[in-house]
């Protein structure tokens, strides 16, 4: 003997798996965030209610990085983020140093942190250039290169996500890109900030 079912029954069982379903994935998408909240905080954030702007200074370092740092500090300052970089050539306490240096790692340049509570202050942040690795990229690719280290200066972490556009993006794809930093980096300094 089976069960019978009125199709009313059947229709209304539809609906209600068809609006569970639609309930689940407008959920999903609240709870599955953008690409720019997978940067987590990576190191120490600067203190945006003390320092205006962020310091740099340049220690040894040559034509080719210092070019570098300074594109890259303009395209930061040139998007909608907080905090505002600036160089300060004489500076005994700037918040960020750049250095050149020589490395046998594969790295382009890596960026370190000092920091109290998660905030910097001053001369906390140290970005130095690997030179022996960056001496086959061309001006722009030394910009990128700059623009990625100065994100992780903001606190950015490298994206999870390799694909697309975006400046916090590791190895060279980014370079094909035109200009950085991309939307979702931008989102990601503003939901730390």
């Amino acid at each position: 003997m089976g069960i019978q079912r009125s199709v009313g029954e059947v229709l209304n069982r539809s609906l209600i798996v068809a609006v569970a379903s639609a309930i689940a994935t407008f959920l999903l998408m609240v709870v599955v965030a953008s690409e720019a909240w997978a940067y987590n905080l990576h190191g120490c954030e600067y203190d945006n209610n003390s320092i205006s702007p962020i310091q740099y200074r340049f220690f040894s370092v040559g034509d080719n990085y210092e070019n570098a740092s300074q594109g890259a500090a303009n395209a930061w300052n040139g998007v909608s983020v907080p905090g505002r970089f600036e160089e300060h050539s004489t500076s005994l306490d700037p918040e960020v140093n750049i250095t050149d240096g020589t490395t046998s790692t594969n790295l382009w340049a890596f960026t370190s942190w000092g920091c109290n509570g998660g905030r910097y202050s001053g001369n906390e942040v140290n970005v130095e250039f690997y030179t022996n690795n960056m001496s086959g990229l061309s001006a722009y690719e030394k910009k990128i290169v700059a623009e990625h280290e100065l994100g992780h200066a903001y606190g950015l972490d490298d994206t999870a996500n390799q694909t697309g556009c975006r400046v916090m993006r590791t190895g060279s794809h980014k370079f094909t890109c035109g200009t950085m930093p991309a939307s979702d980096d931008i989102s990601g300094v503003q939901a730390i900030y």
